[in-house]
């Protein structure tokens, strides 16, 4: 192939990139490289789509092939770091980073990552300082700003985070992500400057452009901070139906898990362990909304006590080695559980995950809600650790959900049906585990917390084998970053007004109303 020829190909390549046609990139490009393995455009460009697919194992490969042929590409040092970071080998992915700012300290790319590495581990001084190295680099980066408004609103700032998130803006009115960071982070009026904005800039989109989506979420707390209950019911439906129609999701194999879960894990009687193992991890757990973050506020606020958040390592290692597919366990689960090998080594990696922490306190928090699917290999892996699970009304639950607009993942709760299906599957999951583990589960309701707060307090506390310790009733003093849309509220006292939110949905939300 001439050179005219291939960099006419090439260029097709990255106009394919840039539509997001990641498996045509993938495909093609491959190709190209077995007849031109020289060219390391290619590699990267491959490398990039398999890593926008999630694939990162793959665009490893690609991102060392080129880095072989030219050590020092930025580009390519930073995409391998991207690549480390996403399979949490945060380690590499540090030095990856520092490598590549180290050949250029002014590639803002490698300073917004290793800032994203730095929020991960909770170190958000550390991460908010990158960030501001990359603004100050080029005051016209909106991923800069905008990062920077993600960090302040995590440990509470929320004025700094709406300058700079109208920063943002100001560099790109289509970054609509921070017109909805501002709506999690104020409450709205009639005559509030933002809230006007979004009433005219939801007229400046098309139908089905993305930006849309954040728009009707921040106008529908918006409206409903303002008081306008069928406003902001409109706006939900319609957010949540077009976020519904661009996934690629469909809730019935998240269910077909759950009973798989349950089939395996009757067919396949754990083996008790007397070990001490994990007794120093506390799993609060649950449906997202139920309370988990106010729940994880309260017992990091603990002196012993460190609050790890929500924690990708666990769902990463269970799928790597049990997940079939999206639907079902692996058909070789009787002997993977009692692979005494693999175990170790799967309770290893964790251990060696939050590591990375360098958290001098005696115990961690482990908050991912949806780790409330894994709880029999929690009980496998770590026997002497406690599993918190957080209850809330379903219906408030699941409004709670509906409305709110998440940064990846948990696609069922775009659509009413799903998230009542869910909802109930949820539940006979968990009735599952507690007829198995019934010792193992401390059950906190939401309503209770709030109606009752020092005596669930108390019981939480001692369920934790803990000490008293009086700072725990003034969690919302807790400076603990938190990386969720609950950060605004569980940094408040406890407030009841949340206990009857559904009350006037109801007439809008119907089909929450007469499923759950």
């Amino acid at each position: 192939m001439n050179n005219e020829n291939l960099s006419k190909q090439i260029q097709i390549l990255i106009n394919q990139f840039n539509l997001k046609n990641y498996d045509h990139v993938i495909s093609k490009g491959s190709l190209l490289i077995k007849k031109n393995p020289e060219y390391v455009i290619l590699h990267n460009l491959v490398g990039s789509a398999y890593q926008n697919n999630g694939n990162y194992i793959n665009a490893k490969l690609n991102f060392k092939n080129g880095i072989k042929l030219d050590p020092n590409n930025i580009a390519l040092i930073n995409n391998m770091g991207l690549s480390h970071k996403n399979l949490l080998e945060y380690d590499l992915a540090d030095k990856l980073f520092n490598k590549a700012l180290k050949l250029n300290d002014t590639y803002i790319n490698a300073y917004i990552n290793l800032g994203n590495l730095k929020r991960d581990l909770n170190k958000f001084d550390e991460a908010i300082k990158l960030y501001e190295k990359a603004l100050s680099i080029s005051n016209q980066n909106p991923v800069a700003s905008y990062s920077l408004a993600l960090a302040h609103q995590g440990i509470g700032d929320f004025e700094k985070s709406i300058f700079y998130s109208k920063l943002t803006l100001k560099i790109d009115p289509n970054f609509t992500r921070a017109d909805h960071l501002i709506s999690q982070s104020k409450q709205y009026d009639v005559s509030d400057d933002h809230y006007l904005e979004l009433k005219q800039k939801i007229n400046n989109f098309d139908s089905d452009n993305l930006g849309k989506i954040d728009i009707y979420f921040s106008l529908a707390k918006a409206e409903e901070d303002i008081g306008n209950i069928k406003e902001a019911s409109l706006n939900l439906i319609n957010g949540n139906k077009l976020k519904k129609k661009i996934l690629n999701y469909d809730v019935r194999n998240e269910l077909s898990l759950f009973s798989d879960i349950k089939k395996k894990f009757t067919e396949n009687k754990l083996k008790p362990q007397s070990d001490k193992i994990g007794e120093n991890i506390i799993f609060i757990l649950g449906m997202p909304r139920s309370g988990t973050s106010l729940v994880e506020q309260i017992v990091s606020s603990h002196s012993e006590v460190f609050g790890g958040g929500e924690l990708p390592i666990l769902p990463n290692i269970i799928k790597d080695v049990f997940i079939n597919n999206e639907k079902s366990l692996n058909d070789d689960f009787s002997n993977l559980i009692n692979d005494y090998s693999i175990i170790n080594k799967l309770r290893t990696n964790y251990l060696d995950f939050i590591k990375n922490f360098e958290s001098p306190k005696k115990y961690i928090t482990d908050k991912a809600p949806l780790n409330f699917r894994w709880i029999g290999f929690i009980n496998l892996l770590f026997p002497q650790s406690k599993i918190i699970h957080c209850i809330r009304d379903p219906k408030n639950n699941c409004l709670s959900m509906y409305k709110n607009l998440f940064e990846g993942g948990l696609n069922f709760t775009y659509s009413q049906e799903d998230l009542a299906e869910y909802y109930k599957n949820y539940q006979g999951l968990m009735d599952f585990w507690k007829s198995n583990f019934p010792e193992k589960i401390f059950d906190i309701k939401y309503e209770d917390l709030i109606r009752n707060p020092e005596k669930e307090i108390r019981d939480i506390i001692k369920f934790c084998n803990l000490e008293w310790d009086e700072k725990c009733l003034a969690f919302h003093k807790n400076k603990s970053p938190i990386k969720t849309m609950s950060t605004s509220q569980a940094r408040k006292p406890i407030y009841k007004s949340s206990l009857k939110a559904f009350d006037k949905f109801k007439e809008y939300l119907t089909i929450l109303e007469n499923k759950l």
